[in-house]
């Protein structure tokens, strides 16, 4: 069983806080004995919703600069109030909408559906093949050079044991082994992290590797209206694309779990 949320409102999932939609809507084209089950008068019944997966999306036409992205999550706090039914969602990754019409008949997904905001309890699960197509989503993504490696490392340490998504390359070897990196790094750096935190120094500017992760970041940041980049330096190396109105961290006197700290106050999370 997995859950099809779609709404046209192109600011409608814009959020972490609260989302919500007509109750009216609710279980639109859903089908089987485990959707049958679910009723928003029988709230025992709605944490079978947040037991499963669900694709998060606009519908066709819609317009905004992620209309084209489908979100893979979970659901959780599924309530009805007055004529709404609200929930709040965590997102995992992202499909684009063309992967889900590359599936969409194995996900039981009409293309009418696809153009009306309803909530769909669907049989079966998100197929394999189509899985493996996830692009992975991070509350944040470290830019970084080698040499500055053994701060970075812990600050990523620090992050992960309070539950932040996180990418450090070190912690995600298994999943690049294979992979064309210039490929896989433009989807991280352009599409996959909420912020991008650039750890710039003078080793820094000189790889290979971190220039293409730099332009990346930046194509984002020019489509964006609020900060992407986040600049933490360790010394005053001018960096290409970066102004020098800027504001930046200094991280010559700052522990590693100091900046974690101000990650979390950017994440908009108290500091455990």
């Amino acid at each position: 069983m997995y859950n099809v949320i779609v709404a046209y409102d192109s600011t409608a999932w814009e959020t972490d806080q609260l989302m919500r939609m007509d109750g009216d809507r609710f279980k639109e084209y859903s089908g089987g004995p485990e959707a049958d089950q679910i009723d928003l008068k029988k709230p025992a019944t709605l944490k079978l919703l947040e037991s499963v997966p669900t694709l998060l999306f606009y519908e066709q036409g819609a317009k905004g600069p992620t209309a084209d992205i489908v979100r893979y999550g979970r659901v959780s706090g599924v309530h009805g109030t007055g004529s709404d039914v609200v929930f709040r969602f965590t997102e995992e990754g992202r499909f684009s909408q063309a992967v889900l019409e590359e599936f969409s008949s194995r996900l039981d997904i009409a293309r009418f559906e696809r153009n009306r905001t309803h909530w769909a309890v669907k049989e079966g699960g998100i197929p394999s093949a189509m899985k493996v197509r996830l692009i992975p989503t991070y509350d944040v993504v470290f830019s970084f050079a080698g040499e500055d490696r053994a701060y970075v490392e812990k600050v990523a340490r620090y992050l992960r044991t309070k539950g932040v998504r996180v990418f450090y390359d070190k912690d995600e070897q298994a999943d690049l082994w294979g992979k064309d990196l210039a490929e896989h790094f433009h989807l991280v750096y352009g599409q996959s992290g909420r912020f991008c935190v650039m750890f710039i120094s003078a080793a820094y500017v000189e790889k290979m590797w971190t220039r293409h992760e730099r332009r990346t970041a930046l194509a984002r940041a020019l489509k964006e209206f609020g900060e992407y980049i986040l600049p933490a330096r360790f010394d005053n190396t001018p960096v290409d694309g970066i102004r020098e109105t800027v504001a930046y961290i200094g991280l010559q006197n700052l522990t590693p779990a100091g900046l974690g700290k101000e990650i979390f106050k950017k994440l908009g999370r108290a500091p455990g």
